[in-house]
């Protein structure tokens, strides 16, 4: 038997790093992001928006969010001058959320917590990028 586990946004909290997220459900986009946001700003890391997809008439069945550190930078064309060199900031990291949608529900159905570089201090998370 599987039950769906709606939560109330405004007044979650979590009192640890491994909370599994996996299976909440939310009711629209803004708070898909807010639920995976809060979690990163408590736990020490910034976020992004990853890959979306569509059913064919065009409404969202699947949204991805990322750990701001996910993946690696692309190559650049080797022609183009760089204004300004850049710091590598992309680590490889795999931490992100997968959101599918159905019947208007925006249910976790993939959650990874697990981080391949050091998390932000509590006192420099106001500072993070997604925050």
């Amino acid at each position: 038997m599987e039950t769906n586990q709606v939560i109330d946004i405004e007044s979650h909290e979590i009192g640890n790093n491994n909370e599994d997220l996996l299976g909440m459900v939310v009711y629209n986009e803004d708070e898909a992001y807010k639920l995976y946001n809060d979690y990163a700003t408590r736990t020490g890391f910034s976020i992004r928006k990853q890959k979306i997809r569509y059913l064919k008439d065009k409404v969202i069945r699947h949204r991805e969010y990322v750990c701001s550190k996910e993946g690696f930078q692309r190559d650049s064309s080797s022609c183009e001058a760089k204004k300004m060199n850049r710091l590598e900031t992309r680590t490889g990291c795999k931490a992100g959320i997968r959101f599918t949608v159905e019947n208007g529900e925006w249910k976790v159905t993939s959650f990874k917590h697990e981080h391949n570089h050091e998390l932000a201090k509590v006192e420099y998370r106001q500072f993070l990028r997604s925050n």
